[in-house]
């Protein structure tokens, strides 16, 4: 179990970064939310970051405080509720946080619980600090009010990263809320390294089947129904016991009497049963290593919870097999095979019985299996990918002292940032908001020509830098109201070539005109009146830190277009590939991502792209690729849809730069690139495809042999690093003149 002081080992050197951590959560209540708190204290401790713990709650135990106070790197502040009440609200709590904070700045407020995070993002509280872990979003498959939408929405705006427990929930939490994507990362549940595994004997399993189970006692865990079991294998012949801890009973107002009948069952003199009542965690875990079998037994509405068990986690890295619901989260875990899965909809009592009495002379292998499951849970294993988050954030680039540390009080460079669209522009307003050193505000163009010019003047005179995103009316404007010192950088993208404001733009004004590649460099230089050395290339950049996920089973056989609109994406081309392909092998469909073209009315309105689009749909609709063609709405989520996807097409005839397919790439998709003008530039020759032709043989040579599918998946990877956001966002900060 824990030592008593314990000593979490760290694993870098970072001296001055200071991390704020808060959970709405009263650790006097022993449950999972609970427990959480201690764990990410120690986890964020192994990290080599000092860490300061506010409590929500008057401490009236200290069954998890005490041992929080014990940890090296870790300081635990009282509550500081009004005058009469014992906990804190979430308003009260961010009055508390701030002041924390004014006093001696953090580098990271990680904060848990939807109330306390709306209170912080609505007061736009630690900009560019925030990591905001919301579980609220419920269960796949739920109605989520609208509401509950929006809350999550302001807090993702105001998060620089969104916590996670499971790939799953990462998903939904995407899907729903736009703002979330690229910003929301995994951290599952952690179990201490000190959790190791009793020493269990061959013939562990012949002598009375020990169970437990710690925890909150409520309907939906069946925890008044799990003494039945103990009863069934004891009415069966099998020796066994049944240990229930903890203390929190919870009212069921669905079901009145539920709570005085657990009750009930819990103070019953039942042979073979024990109730400890609340004890603390170190004793809680020992109770639960001592046991054969853990229990976890629930309703299936629970099923589709997109959180692991904290409780599942460390009944595994002490060796003890628990018994759970079959899900797919639990199958990820365990393994499909195991044999402690409970069926929730048709499971009885006497049917668990019987399957632990199945497994009671294989007890020993089942502890050896669950161990290995919990591994990469371990608190140093997480505590490595939170340093990976820090190093994404260059909070770790190099050891600090707090003399590095830049002052958060100090002058700092103040940079506008102005645009009709700052879609591509992700990348670079989280570099700006994560310096310490830059203030920076947003100049929203409410279209290509129309803005605030009275708010734009206030802008052009506070700042020292002006960043315009695309290289419109919008530059235009800036160039003509630039002030003497003041610098001024645009980024170009493409169709602003052939905007007829570019003449206007006084090119003299510019300090650095930045294309995405050289391409557009070159076509820069030939028809824009400007310095060539004032012309640079910073390509779009992709995030390898969210893209690179699991990917899922036949992705081969996936191809993925994004963006479809106008017809020079030649989604025809896609097709004609889609059909080239199932002549071969009928696995193959095609995945189509984005809005569809009547959703665009300057587009549609065009009679020749029109009929030319409803000529596709027909023969799509009407032929034999009805059923291997998906169309999947536009989203933000690209990282959870590129899981899926094996082969990303890029068979458009011009494009400035193309980020869907380099997006794939982090994730070992392989990119189908059609020959075009720049392409070779972007891409590289050798993934480049001369035509439609081409493109069917480096599929189809590829999903036979799997060694040229994993070598053109490494490549793929590895050729897209230069576009890493870390790697750009050293371009920008050259070009934007931060140093």
């Amino acid at each position: 179990m824990s030592p008593d002081h314990p000593t979490p080992a760290r694993l870098t050197d970072a001296s001055g970064l200071r991390v704020l951590l808060y959970g709405d959560v009263d650790l006097n209540v022993m449950d999972g939310s609970a427990t959480w708190l201690p764990s990410m204290a120690e986890t964020l401790a192994r990290t080599g970051a000092a860490v300061d713990v506010q409590l929500k709650a008057e401490e009236r135990r200290d069954l998890l405080t005490a041992p929080l106070r014990r940890l090296d790197g870790v300081r635990v502040l009282a509550a500081r509720p009004p005058a009469g009440q014992h906990a804190m609200s979430p308003a009260r709590a961010a009055d508390v946080l701030q002041e924390l904070d004014a006093a001696d700045p953090y580098d990271v407020v990680l904060v848990r619980g939807i109330h306390a995070c709306v209170e912080l993002a609505d007061r736009k509280a630690f900009e560019g600090r925030l990591w905001s872990y919301v579980t609220e979003y419920g269960y796949v498959g739920e109605d989520f009010p609208p509401e509950r939408v929006e809350e999550i929405s302001r807090v993702a705006d105001a998060s620089r990263l969104m916590l996670a427990q499971t790939p799953q929930a990462r998903a939904v939490l995407e899907a729903l809320v736009p703002a979330a994507a690229g910003r929301t990362v995994l951290l599952s549940p952690m179990v201490p390294d000190s959790l190791v595994p009793a020493v269990r004997p061959d013939d562990h399993g012949t002598g009375p089947v020990r169970l437990v189970y710690a925890g909150k006692f409520a309907y939906d865990w069946r925890t008044d129904l799990m003494p039945d079991i103990l009863a069934a294998l004891q009415e069966a012949g099998v020796p066994a016991t049944l240990t229930m801890v903890g203390d929190k009973v919870h009212r069921e107002p669905e079901h009145r009497d539920w709570a005085a009948a657990m009750r009930a069952r819990l103070e019953s003199d039942m042979p073979g049963f024990e109730w400890t009542g609340a004890i603390p965690r170190e004793e809680a875990l020992a109770r639960t290593a001592e046991a054969d079998i853990s229990l976890g037994w629930r309703t299936p509405a629970l099923d589709l919870s997109l959180e692991i068990s904290t409780k599942v986690l460390e009944s595994c890295a002490v060796g003890v097999p628990p018994l759970v619901n079959r899900t797919v989260a639990h199958e990820e875990l365990l393994g499909a095979d195991y044999p402690l899965f409970v069926e929730a909809l048709t499971d009885s009592a006497q049917d668990i019985a019987a399957r632990i009495a199945a497994v009671r002379h294989e007890l020993s292998a089942l502890s050896r299996r669950v161990v290995e499951a919990a591994e990469p849970y371990r608190m140093t294993a997480r505590a490595r990918v939170v340093v990976g988050y820090l190093r994404r954030l260059g909070l770790l680039e190099t050891p600090r002292t707090t003399e590095q540390v830049p002052a958060r009080t100090a002058p700092r460079t103040r940079v506008v940032l102005a645009g009709h669209d700052l879609k591509f522009a992700g990348e670079l307003v989280d570099l700006l908001r994560d310096d310490p050193t830059v203030e920076l505000r947003l100049d929203r163009w409410e279209g290509l020509h129309r803005h605030d010019e009275a708010a734009s003047r206030r802008l052009v005179e506070w700042a020292d830098v002006v960043v315009c995103e695309w290289a419109g009316p919008n530059a235009v404007w800036y160039a003509r109201h630039k002030r003497p010192g003041q610098r001024l950088v645009v980024r170009l993208h493409m169709f602003e070539l052939r905007g007829g404001w570019l003449s206007a733009l006084e090119a003299g004004a510019v300090d650095r005109l930045v294309t995405v590649s050289d391409l557009y460099r070159d076509l820069t230089r030939e028809h824009l009146a400007i310095d060539p050395e004032r012309v640079t290339v910073i390509p779009n950049a992709v995030s390898l830190a969210d893209l690179d996920r699991p990917a899922a089973d036949g992705r081969r056989h996936r191809l993925g277009i994004v963006g479809v609109v106008p017809l020079r994406k030649r989604l025809d081309r896609a097709v004609d590939l889609l059909e080239a392909l199932r002549e071969h092998d009928d696995r193959f469909t095609l995945h189509v991502r984005g809005r569809m073209p009547w959703e665009y009315p300057h587009e549609w309105r065009k009679p020749v792209q029109r009929e030319a689009y409803l000529d596709l749909f027909s023969r799509i609709g009407a032929g034999p690729l009805r059923e291997a063609v998906a169309f999947e709405p536009f989203g933000a989520d690209m990282g959870s849809w590129l899981t899926k996807i094996g082969w990303v097409l890029s068979p458009s005839t011009t494009e400035s730069f193309h980020l869907a397919p380099a997006e794939g790439m982090v994730s070992g998709a392989v990119p189908l690139v059609w020959d075009r003008p720049g392409a070779v530039g972007v891409f590289g020759e050798d993934l480049v495809v001369a035509d439609t032709d081409a493109a069917a043989r480096r599929v189809l040579e590829a999903v036979a042999d799997d060694a040229r599918w994993e070598a053109l998946s490494a490549q793929a990877r590895e050729r897209v690093r230069p576009y890493d956001e870390r790697a750009v966002a050293g371009l920008w900060r050259e070009a934007l003149g931060l140093g």
